[in-house]
């Protein structure tokens, strides 16, 4: 399998509101913000240790990619360290066809990556943060569940 970057999907910006972030980006630059979205993660692992993790979600369409703003509801969370540094980037988010395949990519490439949080939605859709690489933000693999 080659292992390529895919289109960036979106950038995750962690805020302590996203309704009223929303509505700031929507006054600022006249974009539209899809509905907020409450998620829990029952079975997610934050640093490789079982969690419970919810966060309200916000996606904003630019056009070629998205902005997501995350509003982390239950602590800890991988959004921790960015929410009390004031909020800012968390992450680039693309999809990929498998993620363990770009996992055992970098790892053969001698990059220490560190899977920060890996967790599955309702439609069994998987994503992972991962910190470790040469630059800043995390970036977020989303795995869609294969149709079947």
């Amino acid at each position: 399998m080659t292992i390529t970057l895919p289109a960036l999907h979106h950038v995750g910006i962690v805020v302590a509101d996203a309704e009223a972030a929303a509505l700031d980006y929507e006054r600022r630059w006249g974009v539209t913000a899809g509905p907020i979205v409450d998620l829990s993660f029952s079975q997610a692992l934050l640093s490789g240790v079982p969690s419970d993790v919810s966060a309200r979600y916000r996606f904003i369409d630019t056009g070629a990619s998205q902005i997501e703003l995350i509003e982390p509801t239950t602590q800890p969370s991988p959004y921790d360290e960015v929410l009390s540094a004031g909020g800012g980037v968390h992450h680039l988010a693309y999809f990929v066809d498998r993620i363990d395949a770009y996992l055992d990519h970098l790892r053969g490439l001698g990059d220490e990556v560190e899977v920060t949080f890996d967790a599955s939605v309702a439609d069994g859709t998987r994503f992972v943060y991962l910190k470790g690489l040469p630059y800043e933000p995390a970036v977020e693999l989303i795995e869609r569940r294969a149709a079947g």
